[in-house]
């Protein structure tokens, strides 16, 4: 028998699932390696109870597991409606994957090796253009959304851990916490900032909304003039505030927030650009202090699209990755740490990652696509209609393989690592089908 139901906290509505009791299997805590993988599998794990289109909680855009995307024939889903995101998680034997379409219809479905299950979900629609947060709760799954009408439809809440409070922007820019004790923040956040957080109760993001650099690449004329980072506890508190100089802003909706140089403490990158010389990838410490800077494009009015922190080097090392200029001919970039300077190691021409005006800036991901014990970056080509797996090799980078996408890709690329270890690719496309690599 179907059975639904409906759990509800203050700013928060966590909508469930609709399963059969009788044949569903337990939804568990999904363990992921912290960075990467082997070709094994076997590496160290950490709990993962939450889904988003941007893979992970600090931003950065790393898969875990085995994939084996070009040797696997992919599984043709269809839609009601042209998808706009998609995200997925483990659910038993099954991966279960959901869409949301550019008009925010949902649906939702059971992959179990090559055979398909509609999975019938209790929130039919979300606000046009919010991206899906899917929770494991409850041996089933969870869609969560903010509540009211002051809230943010272009973003998600995020939910801190270990406490479970839950952070969520308003249209006003200000930001509430909500729990055991409710606090409210006037940071003036980005209206569609995502909220990064780590396992020490505290979160990251945009804020200073300014509209002193007018590209509007993501949607709006809206940039960040600052970046902030809060604890929740013991109390609520500002820890830093990087406020930039000048006209420079932070273009992007997140950083990515994660140990660029091995000493165990996060770092804040992101894409900083002005009028003058353009974009470029800085490198904060949690102090405010900035520690390290890529190449500027040197032209205002271009864009570097940040997309990943994984050891891509054919040695292991780790680099960050990003894309140049992906609305007129894009440039997969591959950087190094060098002292105080990213230093560009290997470029890959032919990419794109991004349609202008979007904020989907989900369509990369970084991982073993293809079970081969190597870290590669998996992103469209420039007409968006296949997938390349791109991979350092000593010479620099290549494309290894590509894959065809059978139509033209509208979606984030999302991935889910199943308890055994494999990784399952699937992206949304033009003619209202998912494709799913199982």
């Amino acid at each position: 028998m179907n059975f639904k139901h409906l759990f509800a906290v203050p700013v928060l509505v966590v909508l469930g699932v609709a399963c059969s009791s009788a044949d569903a299997p337990p939804a568990p805590v999904i363990p992921i390696p912290s960075f990467v993988l082997g070709s094994d599998c076997n590496v160290p794990i950490e709990p993962q109870q939450l889904f988003s289109t941007n893979q992970r909680a600090n931003g950065n855009r790393v898969v875990a597991g085995c994939g084996a995307v070009p040797r696997v024939e992919p599984i043709d889903i269809p839609l009601s409606g042209t998808p706009a995101w998609v995200v997925a998680a483990p659910f038993g034997d099954s991966t279960l994957w959901v869409t949301v379409s550019e008009e925010g219809v949902v649906e939702a479905f059971l992959v179990a090796g090559r055979e398909l299950t509609r999975y019938d979900i209790t929130l039919d629609r979300l606000p046009p253009g919010m991206p899906p947060l899917l929770e494991a709760r409850d041996g089933g799954f969870t869609l969560l959304t903010s509540l009211g009408t002051d809230t943010s439809t272009l973003t998600t809440p995020a939910v801190l851990s270990p406490s479970g409070r839950v952070v969520t922007i308003h249209t006003d820019g200000s930001v509430t916490i909500t729990g055991d004790e409710a606090a409210m923040l006037p940071l003036n956040a980005l209206p569609d900032a995502r909220v990064l957080t780590d396992d020490r109760d505290r979160f990251l993001l945009l804020t200073g909304a300014t509209t002193r650099y007018g590209h509007g690449v993501v949607g709006d004329s809206f940039e960040a003039a600052s970046i902030t980072l809060v604890e929740t506890t013991p109390a609520v508190r500002v820890v830093t505030t990087i406020n930039l100089p000048g006209d420079d802003v932070v273009e992007g909706i997140a950083p990515i927030w994660a140990d660029m140089n091995g000493d165990g403490v996060r770092e804040i990158i992101v894409t900083v650009s002005n009028q003058d010389v353009g974009a470029r990838l800085v490198v904060f410490n949690e102090e405010g202090e900035r520690v390290a800077e890529g190449p500027s494009i040197g032209l205002g009015f271009r864009w570097r699209h940040q997309l990943a922190l994984a050891p891509f080097g054919p040695n292991g090392e780790v680099e960050l990755v990003d894309v140049l200029t992906p609305h007129i001919g894009g440039w997969v970039e591959f950087f190094q740490l060098s002292g105080t300077e990213l230093v560009r190691v290997a470029r890959v021409l032919g990419y794109t990652t991004h349609m202008i005006g979007s904020r989907n800036l989900d369509m990369a991901l970084a991982g073993d696509v293809d079970g081969d014990g190597n870290v590669e970056l998996l992103v469209p080509s420039e007409d968006f209609r296949s997938l390349g797996g791109l991979r350092r090799t000593a010479g620099g980078a290549e494309a290894a393989w590509t894959v065809p996408v059978g139509g033209r890709v509208t979606t984030n690329l999302a991935g889910v690592t199943a308890p055994n270890g494999r990784m399952s690719i699937g992206v949304g496309r033009d003619d209202a089908v998912l494709r799913v690599w199982p």
